[in-house]
């Protein structure tokens, strides 16, 4: 076979491969090559135009969709519906939600978790490394105790936890949820009060106390009304324009930005 007919099979194969024009044995004659190549720069030409309209999304989740690509899938449970159907009206925030990143985000991760739940924790990385490679504070999380029946009572009991250790430095919430998520934390076991410094009187106090109780009674009760039967569930909230959009599942970064990116798009 001759140079020619060897680098025209090479273009054939990338052609075939970036266009799909399904060429399998034939070769292209000079014209057809010169049709193909148009289109192709035509379809470029396309692509380029949608990416430069969305170049706000794009400058904004770039670090996060790098990212996502080397992050390995993490596998849903069995029990977790395909088409979640929630009242995503039941979604209630506030001041007192707890919340890590910028306040004034335009969207919010709202997860419902449970600290008994396998897949809570393997997916709890997930939304806090969201947030910190989104620029301009474009993402927060918020957090909600969404403990299963079945799970009881340790779930509540490791949510009592880590809520009176927050109550004396907010910080202690996403450091235990941090040390959690990496297996670098027994609450049944763990000495609270000497591993994150806290006023014992205090600590041992908050939890006997109804407050943080209440608190937990609260989340409880949304997620009976939101509809929540697995965890992690979460719902993506655009707090500009209103729109809420669920995920169930411990499921890979890319599907949030994915949501974040259409949601975005359809509110321009």
């Amino acid at each position: 076979m001759n140079k020619s007919s060897t680098y025209q099979k090479s273009v054939i194969a990338l052609l075939t491969t970036m266009v799909g024009v399904g060429i399998t044995s034939t070769y292209l004659t000079t014209s057809e090559l010169k049709e193909t190549n148009a289109l192709l720069a035509s379809s470029i030409t396309i692509q380029n135009h949608i990416k430069t309209e969305s170049a706000g999304v794009n400058q904004s989740l770039s670090k996060i969709l790098s990212l996502s690509e080397n992050t390995e899938p993490v596998q849903q449970p069995e029990a977790q519906p395909e088409e979640p159907d929630l009242n995503l009206s039941q979604v209630q925030l506030d001041s007192n939600t707890l919340t890590y990143g910028n306040e004034n985000a335009r969207f919010s991760l709202v997860t419902y978790m449970d600290f008994q739940c396998p897949y809570c924790q393997r997916f709890a990385s997930t939304p806090k490394t969201l947030v910190d490679k989104a620029n301009g504070g474009l993402v927060n999380w918020k957090w909600k105790n969404s403990p299963l029946p079945f799970h009881e009572p340790n779930a509540t009991d490791y949510a009592v936890k880590m809520l009176c250790a927050g109550a004396q430095n907010t910080d202690n919430h996403w450091k235990i949820i941090s040390m959690w998520g990496n297996h670098e934390i027994d609450f049944a076991t763990a000495d609270m009060v000497g591993m994150f410094e806290l006023d014992p009187v205090a600590y041992n106090t908050c939890l006997k106390t109804d407050s943080v109780k209440l608190t937990l009674d609260k989340d409880k009760a949304e997620s009976r009304a939101l509809g929540v039967s697995g965890t992690p569930t979460t719902v993506i909230v655009d707090n500009k324009t209103g729109e809420k959009r669920v995920i169930e599942g411990a499921v890979p970064m890319d599907m949030f930005v994915n949501t974040i990116e259409v949601m975005m798009k359809k509110s321009q």
